[in-house]
């Protein structure tokens, strides 16, 4: 046990020979216990961590404290008044008595705040709560401390006691277990949820045709490449296809490609698809979303139709390309998400820019390798094998003989064919 600054310091170990917890706190641990570990995502866990860690403690307030990405500390879920106020604020690793208790992995106690040099007056100044009195426990996982859990202010008006620290530092090691799980249920979800929005794998490229044939060396030549490509091509062309082909040929492959439809989506609907929404951040808004950009970290985003979207979604997109950082909708914390952009469109961006309808540096952004497809009536050399080739597929599909083919005069029909819905409705009609 160390004392500095009007500030006690306890290893784990004094706190595991502590023989004297009231009962009354180990039935409340157990019920905790039992909430706590019903929860499988990030949030709700955090949530009932400090809420059932407030009560056990009988505090004002408390906070969940985590290390964030850039080496600074994150206010990541509170409790008590004004707790909306502070809630995703960050500050410097150094700052504060949580910052002291990240540092050394020991839990501190602080009797008097306003005594102690290391306390944080300013997140004090932001929610006008008055700190008077600190237990600050911190959270570890493999050996690595990850945060902490903050106390605040017993309600009676005394100092933290010994069975105070013994049940925040139960709660303290409960919850690292929980957030490990919720962290690996996490990236399941992910997985599993980027996994719905690859498209299906007997979908290929076909062709013989010189322009696509230079497309798919141009693909070969650029795997290598981080850029972010945009495809051009009338509806029905093969522009996810193209864009599949891209991902697959990269080294992101192996991670998620997730693709968006931008013109099946309503501004407001399409901006929670993208970047996601925190619980209650507008009406139906009833549990955390996670983003399309999120979910695709370390992958590709298709960006089907990008022409259609809204200039106010524009910006946010702007803004995805120049420093991969985000918020999702109601919140102010900033995340960053490693990912590749492939955009679409059928439309004319450049007349767009002109109209003042698409952002010009967007368009610049995202006109760094450009592909043009051409149409079905183009490449009509084409035709025989992807009519065969839809045959095949819808055959099997539909249990019918291998007898079933098209005779010369139906390929021909096929052929003559002008597809203003190009391979779409080539498909449609096999």
């Amino acid at each position: 046990m160390l004392k500095q600054n009007g500030a006690t310091s306890f290893n784990i170990e004094d706190i595991v020979r502590n023989k004297n917890l009231k009962e009354t706190h180990l039935h409340d641990i157990l019920e905790a216990s039992a909430t706590i570990n019903s929860k499988l995502e990030l949030n709700h866990v955090l949530e009932h961590v400090i809420i059932h860690a407030t009560k056990l403690t009988n505090s004002v307030a408390a906070s969940i404290i985590l290390l964030g990405d850039s080496n600074d500390l994150v206010i990541q879920y509170a409790t008590g008044p004004a707790s909306n106020l502070i809630s995703n604020i960050r500050f410097p690793a150094t700052k504060g008595i949580a910052g002291s208790c990240i540092s050394t992995g020991q839990i501190i106690v602080v009797p008097d705040a306003k005594k102690n040099p290391h306390h944080f007056a300013e997140i004090d100044a932001v929610s006008g709560f008055k700190t008077e009195s600190i237990l600050c426990v911190p959270l570890c996982i493999k050996g690595k401390t990850i945060g902490c859990i903050e106390l605040l202010n017993k309600c009676d008006g005394t100092s933290f006691n010994d069975d105070d620290i013994a049940v925040a530092t139960i709660m303290s090691n409960l919850a690292a277990v929980s957030i490990t799980n919720a962290k690996s249920y996490d990236n399941l979800q992910r997985t599993n949820f980027a996994l719905k929005f690859q498209l299906p794998s007997e979908e290929m490229v076909i062709g013989n045709n010189r322009k696509v044939k230079k497309i798919l060396q141009s693909i070969k030549k650029l795997k290598d490449a981080k850029s972010n490509v945009l495809i051009l091509g009338e509806s029905g062309t093969g522009k996810g296809i193209i864009a599949r082909a891209i991902h697959e040929q990269s080294s992101r492959k192996e991670n998620p490609f997730v693709t968006v439809n931008c013109s099946a989506l309503s501004p407001t609907l399409l901006e929670s698809e993208l970047f996601g929404h925190e619980k209650g951040s507008f009406t139906g808004a009833d549990k955390l979303k996670v983003g399309r950009f999120e979910i695709a970290d370390g992958g590709t985003v298709f960006l089907d139709e990008i022409g259609e979207i809204d200039k106010s979604i524009q910006t946010k997109l702007l803004r995805i390309l120049q420093e991969k950082a985000f918020e999702r909708v109601g919140s102010t914390k900033t995340l960053t998400t490693d990912i590749r952009i492939i955009a679409a469109t059928n439309s004319d961006l450049e007349k767009a820019v002109e109209q003042n309808l698409f952002r010009k540096d967007l368009y610049y952004r995202l006109k760094v390798i450009v592909f043009q497809l051409p149409s079905l009536r183009e490449r009509k050399e084409d035709i025989p094998d992807f009519a065969n080739f839809f045959l095949e597929k819808y055959r099997n599909e539909l249990g019918k003989p291998s007898t079933c083919k098209f005779d010369k005069e139906s390929m021909s029909a096929l052929v003559g064919y002008d597809y203003p819905g190009n391979i779409r409705e080539l498909e449609n009609i096999v």
